[in-house]
């Protein structure tokens, strides 16, 4: 079942995106094509390393840097404890996820919502049962999901 967005949130996500999406500002500028797609124009590709996941790329290159992607995960989703080498930022534009990093409590963000973890920091999500989770996810750097040992846990 889709959520539907208020002209608020959405005011809200568009401002927010167009702050996170700074860099892709740059890099359209750079030489690349102007970009409008409808949500329903998006392919979703499965994740190599994650395949309950599914992303769509906005711009740059995530494994070797900045960049922007739409992410899903399903109802329930919750990939193992993990770092990122670079900072991530992410906007929760469907359902609810539940973030936990090292020293925190959970705390569950819904549409709207923003989440910055720095790099290396341990963290887990996780979306909640009730529905699918969309979020865009922005990075100044290279994307890699290292899992964390026992001791970082």
């Amino acid at each position: 079942m889709h959520q539907l967005l208020s002209t608020r949130r959405v005011a809200r996500f568009v401002l927010l995106g167009t702050a996170l999406g700074a860099g892709g500002v740059a890099y359209t500028q750079a030489g690349g094509e102007a970009k409008a797609w409808a949500h329903q124009e998006l392919t979703w590709v499965k994740d190599a390393v994650l395949p309950s996941v599914q992303s769509v790329l906005l711009w740059g290159d995530p494994p070797t840097g900045e960049h922007g992607m739409l992410r899903k995960f399903p109802a329930g989703y919750a990939p193992a404890p993990h770092t990122h080498p670079s900072v991530e930022r992410v906007v929760i534009i469907l359902g609810s996820v539940v973030v936990k990093h090292s020293g925190s409590t959970e705390k569950v963000l819904g549409p709207g919502s923003y989440s910055e973890i720095p790099p290396n920091v341990v963290h887990s999500v996780r979306c909640a049962e009730q529905s699918d989770c969309e979020f865009v996810l922005t990075s100044s750097g290279p994307f890699a999901i290292v899992p964390a040992n026992e001791e970082q846990r």
